[in-house]
C-alpha cells in the first residue's frame, strides 16, 4: 500500500510539472518582454500585442486598445483590404482611345490616354517599355502623325488628390506624391545635382525625367571635398515651382533628390509623345489634361490598345518591399471606386468597404480611424489588436495567406528591413511591414520561433524624442526575445543564428 501511494504521488507531481514549467517561461518571456518596453533609455508610449497563430495564446500585449499612429503599418490593412475586395489577380488598366479615323497614315482625331490609376507605368528597370509598347503597337496600325491633340482622361479619379493629414512640408518629396487616375514614374522625379569644378562655384541641377513641368529656382554651392552634401528642396501645394538650395561637395558623386511633379497626367502625356516621337509618330496638337479642355470630346471612342498592369499579387510586392505611399493610395482609391456608392470621391467611398471588411474579421469600427491608405497621414490612427487581427486572418485565410506574406519584408534580406539584424538568429525569421515618420515607429508581421512556433505581432511606438534608431533597438530586443521563445534569450538582445 505504500508503494501504490508513492506512485500515485509521483504520477501526480509528473502531470503538474509540465503545465508549472510552461506557466513559468511564458511569464519569464511576459516579464522580459515588459522590462524591454520599460526600458528607462526611451521615453515612448507603446502599444504592442503578440499572439500565436499556432494556439491562439495571447504570449503579450501592452495598451492594445490604444489608439496609435501607425504610420506605414497602415499599409497592412490596405493590403489586405485590397485583396479580400479585389482579389489578387486584380489589374489596372489603361486605354488608348481616338474620336478620329486613321487614313494614309493620318490619325484625323484626338489621341486620348484614359486610365483608371494604374501606379506601375513608368516604375522600375523595364518601365519604359511600356510607352515603347504603346508606340509601337500605333506604328503597327500605320499612324505616322496625329493630327489632333494628346490628351489624358483621368476623370474617374479626382485631381490632386492628396492625403487629409498630409504634412504640408512633406508634398515636395516623391513619397508625397498626389494620386491619379493616370501616373508615370510614381508621380515623382529626382533632381540630380552635380559639384562645380571648384570651390564656391554653382553646381549644376537638371530634373529626371526631363519631361516634368517643374520649374527649378534657387542655386546649390560648391564646397571642399571634405564636407558633407546639404541639400533642402521646397515645393508650395499646387505649385510647379521648385526650390533647391544647399551645398554639395567637390569631387564627389551625384547628389540625388526624389521630388513629387506637379501633375501626373501631364507627366505621362509628355513621356508618351517623346516616345512617339522616337518611333516617328509625330503630333500636331497640344499635350492636355482632360480637365483643361473646353468643352471636353465627346462622341464613342475607338479602342487602339489596352494595357492591363501586373497582378495585385506583384503590386503588392513593390507596396510593402519598399513601403510605397503613391501604390496604397492607388489602392485605396480603386477600393472606393468597387463599391456600391455611386457619385462619390472613390477616395472618400474606400472608409465604408476598410470598415466592413474589417469587422468581418473581428475588428470593431472604433479600432481603426482611416485618413489615408498609406500611412503618412497624421490623422490616421489604429490598435494593435486591430493590425493583430488582420495579420491573423490573413495568415490563417488560404486564399491570402501565401501572397500576402510574400509581400512582407524579410528581417536582414530584403525590402525595408534588409540591414536590420543581419547575421543574428533573427534574421530570416521575420516578416514585417516598418513604419516610421516623425514621432512614430512601428513594425508589424510575423516570426517564426527557433521552436518552429509561428506568431503574428504588432509593435507601435509614438510620442517620442529620441531618434528612430534608439526605438529600433528597442523593438529589435523584444524580436530577439520572440525569435527565441521556449529556448532562452540572451541578455545582449542580438544573439547568434
Amino acid at each position: 500500500m505504500p508503494s501504490l501511494r508513492i506512485g500515485v504521488a509521483l504520477a501526480v507531481a509528473a502531470s503538474m510539472t509540465a503545465p508549472a514549467l510552461a506557466r513559468s517561461a511564458a511569464d519569464d518571456l511576459r516579464e522580459r518582454l515588459g522590462a524591454i518596453f520599460d526600458t528607462s533609455d526611451v521615453n515612448a508610449l507603446w502599444a504592442a500585442k503578440v499572439v500565436s497563430l499556432d494556439t491562439g495564446q495571447v504570449i503579450f500585449e501592452r495598451n492594445p486598445r490604444l489608439l496609435v499612429m501607425p504610420a506605414s503599418t497602415m499599409k497592412v490593412v490596405t493590403l489586405a483590404v485590397a485583396a479580400e475586395r479585389l482579389g489578387w489577380d486584380a489589374r489596372f488598366t489603361t486605354r488608348l482611345e481616338t474620336t478620329g479615323p486613321i487614313e494614309d497614315g493620318v490619325l484625323r482625331g484626338d489621341l486620348i490616354v484614359t486610365g483608371d490609376g494604374d501606379p506601375t507605368i513608368g516604375e522600375g528597370e523595364d518601365a519604359p517599355h511600356v510607352l515603347d509598347q504603346w508606340a509601337g503597337r500605333l506604328a503597327t496600325l500605320g499612324i505616322r502623325r496625329i493630327e489632333g491633340r494628346l490628351i489624358g482622361d483621368d476623370d474617374v479619379l479626382p485631381d490632386q488628390a492628396f492625403g487629409a493629414g498630409w504634412a504640408w512640408d512633406d508634398l515636395a518629396f516623391g513619397f508625397a506624391a498626389p494620386v491619379g487616375a493616370l501616373q508615370f514614374h510614381e508621380g515623382s522625379a529626382q533632381v540630380v545635382i552635380a559639384a562645380g569644378p571648384r570651390p564656391g562655384t554653382p553646381a549644376t541641377i537638371r530634373l529626371e525625367p526631363a519631361s516634368t513641368e517643374l520649374v527649378l529656382t534657387g542655386e546649390v554651392t560648391t564646397t571642399g571635398p571634405d564636407t558633407p552634401a546639404a541639400v533642402y528642396t521646397r515645393r508650395r501645394p499646387f505649385s510647379r515651382t521648385l526650390e533647391v538650395t544647399g551645398t554639395v561637395p567637390r569631387g564627389g558623386r551625384d547628389y540625388v533628390r526624389t521630388v513629387s511633379t506637379d501633375n501626373p497626367t501631364r507627366g505621362l502625356l509628355l513621356a508618351f509623345r517623346e516616345t512617339l516621337g522616337r518611333f516617328g509618330i509625330a503630333v500636331s496638337g497640344d499635350v492636355a489634361d482632360i480637365d483643361e479642355i473646353a468643352p471636353k470630346p465627346t462622341g464613342p471612342r475607338r479602342l487602339l490598345l489596352l494595357h492591363e498592369s501586373a497582378p495585385l499579387r506583384e503590386i503588392g510586392i513593390r507596396l510593402m518591399k519598399v513601403s510605397q505611399n503613391l501604390i496604397a493610395e492607388t489602392l485605396r482609391a480603386r477600393i472606393g471606386l468597387a463599391s456600391d456608392v455611386p457619385d462619390v470621391d472613390p477616395l472618400a467611398a474606400a472608409s465604408g468597404p476598410y470598415e466592413r471588411t474589417l469587422a468581418t474579421w473581428g475588428v470593431p469600427v472604433e479600432d481603426v480611424i482611416l485618413a489615408d491608405g498609406s500611412g503618412l497621414s497624421r490623422y490616421d490612427y489604429l490598435t494593435v489588436d486591430a493590425l493583430v487581427a488582420v495579420l491573423r486572418h490573413m495568415a490563417q485565410d488560404p486564399r491570402h495567406a501565401a501572397a500576402f506574406q510574400a509581400t512582407l519584408p524579410i528581417l536582414g534580406v530584403d525590402g525595408t528591413l534588409e540591414r536590420r539584424l543581419r547575421g543574428t538568429r533573427a534574421e530570416g525569421r521575420i516578416r514585417a511591414k516598418t513604419g516610421s515618420m516623425t514621432n512614430v515607429r512601428a513594425l508589424a508581421g510575423y516570426v517564426t520561433t527557433i521552436a518552429g512556433e509561428r506568431l503574428a505581432f504588432a509593435i507601435i511606438a509614438n510620442n517620442f524624442k529620441v531618434r528612430g534608431s534608439a526605438i529600433d533597438v528597442v523593438t529589435d530586443r523584444a524580436l530577439d526575445a520572440l525569435v527565441a521563445k521556449d529556448r532562452g534569450c540572451c541578455a545582449s538582445g542580438s544573439g547568434s543564428r
